[in-house]
């Protein structure tokens, strides 16, 4: 998986450097979060690009479909980001994503002097030449990934890619992640002020909410209204976010709400 943020670096020329690092690492922090919660292993922050992987160190048979779970929870997540963007006098910003499978070299690269944790190979060149195309907003989603899918994914059309220094014709399927009108969120935060402040910015985007104040509270709720998306704080009383995560992603019944 490769993201990054739609037009960072003209954004960031019209920014003060302090908030540059202020909304990169707000950015950074959520996708981190989300990517950890599905089980992914960061290789490496790029400026504002994020190279994750799925299937290293400890490969799973669900690695697919939890790299796709996972960017439409980062999608997700851009609400909350940008509605705190917009309070700090931020510019709304967009991320996009690419996903694509294959066998790639894992292991220690570098020099003697200084080595990473690393992944080389064919499918990550590829991966980048997706996410080249890809729009703010969109997740793109090679053939080799859906060919890999157990779980049902909505997808939109398909598109034959032929790109620079790959020889072979990709094909691609789009799935745009877009939260409108008649959407049900479920909010679970514990801060009284920061959830009425994001309640206020999602019925204004005429989304219908839901709140919760603890994990335990949000994954019964999740239970009983089966919400398109959950906006979660990972730091709850009772049962914190990542532990309700975690259940949710191992509950068959809620385990495809992107959190």
């Amino acid at each position: 998986m490769l993201s990054d943020i739609r037009g960072f670096t003209s954004l960031s020329e019209n920014l003060a450097p302090a908030q540059v690092v202020t909304m990169l690492n707000r950015y950074l922090g959520a996708m981190t979060d989300i990517i950890m919660a599905h089980h992914g292993t960061i290789d490496e922050f790029i400026g504002d690009a994020i190279l994750a992987v799925f299937g290293a160190p400890q490969r799973r048979d669900d690695d697919a479909d939890r790299a796709v779970q996972c960017a439409l929870a980062m999608q997700a997540a851009m609400i909350d980001i940008n509605a705190r963007n917009e309070a700090d006098g931020f510019p709304a910003i967009n991320t996009r994503i690419a996903i694509n499978t294959g066998d790639v070299i894992a292991g220690n690269i570098g020099s003697e002097r200084r080595s990473k944790y690393g992944f080389v190979g064919h499918p990550m060149n590829v991966t980048s030449r997706i996410e080249d195309i890809t729009a703010g907003g969109e997740i793109l989603i090679s053939d080799s990934t859906l060919q890999n899918l157990k779980g049902n994914f909505s997808l939109g059309r398909s598109q034959e890619l032929n790109v620079k220094g790959i020889d072979e014709t990709i094909v691609v399927h789009h799935r745009r992640q877009c939260m409108t009108a008649g959407k049900s969120v479920l909010l679970v935060e514990d801060n009284d002020l920061n959830r009425d402040m994001m309640v206020r910015r999602l019925n204004r985007a005429g989304l219908q909410v839901t709140t919760a104040s603890n994990g335990q509270q949000a994954l019964d709720i999740m239970h009983a209204e089966q919400p398109s998306v959950v906006l979660m704080d990972m730091n709850l009383p009772i049962l914190d976010g990542w532990a309700a995560s975690r259940r949710a992603k191992e509950d068959e019944h809620i385990r495809h709400i992107p959190i």
